[in-house]
């Protein structure tokens, strides 16, 4: 996965998990709807970004990163 890849996802669903906490705050979405939008986007938008972090300019194999 290439650093500008990465970047993009992490960017995508932080704005997705903005958007979802701006509506409930706002009384447009019931909890249910903002908790089923956070809960699959929530843990991606960490990992786009932990990759994005991790992976180098060249575009090559991001390093082992553990369990």
């Amino acid at each position: 996965m290439k650093k500008t890849t990465a970047a993009r996802i992490f960017w995508v669903c932080a704005v997705i998990c903005t958007i979802a906490s701006g509506l409930y705050f706002m009384g447009m979405i019931p909890l249910a709807v903002c908790a089923a939008v956070l809960v699959p986007s929530f843990p991606v938008t960490v990992l786009a970004l932990f990759f994005w972090w991790m992976a180098g300019q060249s575009g090559g194999d991001i390093p082992f990163i553990g369990y």
